[in-house]
């Protein structure tokens, strides 16, 4: 790896989160490419992206349970939690969306989740 640190790290240096704090929270930043574009996001949509973010770690765990063992009710329970859940990112996300930096930054979490599926 080079010598620069990767956008996810300094992203979550930001938020005052320490090494380790990084390493145990979303990998949906971990995907963007601009270090500018992520630092140009306001405290509130990064705290979003980072709620987004865990929601989406655990959605795409699921979705990969779903794939290997369909009939796992226990799976299929949290499936139908977490979209529910995903309801409340609406309010939200409509506000947000209306910032072209912040768009840019979700597509590229959306785009890393359909590939993680």
């Amino acid at each position: 790896m080079s010598g620069k640190k990767s956008t996810r790290r300094i992203f979550m240096q930001l938020l005052g989160l320490s090494a380790t704090g990084s390493l145990l929270s979303t990998k949906a930043l971990a995907g963007f490419t601009h270090d500018a574009e992520i630092l140009k996001l306001n405290t509130a949509q990064q705290q979003f992206m980072i709620r987004y973010g865990q929601w989406m770690d655990e959605f795409i765990e699921v979705i990969r349970i779903q794939k290997s063992n369909p009939e796992n009710p226990e799976n299929n329970n949290k499936m139908i939690a977490l979209t529910e859940r995903a309801g409340e990112f609406k309010p939200e996300l409509s506000k947000f969306m209306k910032d072209d930096k912040f768009q840019l930054i979700y597509k590229a979490s959306i785009e890393r989740m359909t590939k993680e599926i």
